[in-house]
């Protein structure tokens, strides 16, 4: 990703986002809803742990973020995304 590209998901982290890719100890998918695209970066970066390199990010009108995504914009903005401001 570009540093526009990160900035750009970093101005929409407020929109709802949904979590996909973190599988269930039976190996099932359990989508992860209610977060914002703020929290759903914060979420796969920081908790996700063991199987989050499968997991994305879905937001917006088919938008969606990588693993590797997600640490690239956490990279940049972390910090503000846990204080919830730019």
């Amino acid at each position: 990703m570009t540093p526009e590209d990160r900035q750009a998901v970093f101005s929409h982290r407020e929109i709802a986002a949904v979590i996909k890719g973190i599988t269930l100890d039976d190996g099932t998918d359990a989508p992860i809803t209610g977060k914002s695209l703020g929290e759903a970066i914060l979420f796969v970066s920081e908790e996700a742990s063991t199987n989050a390199s499968s997991a994305h990010v879905i937001y917006g009108a088919n938008e969606s973020l990588s693993y590797t995504d997600c640490l690239s914009i956490y990279r940049d903005y972390g910090p503000a995304l846990r204080r919830g401001t730019n």
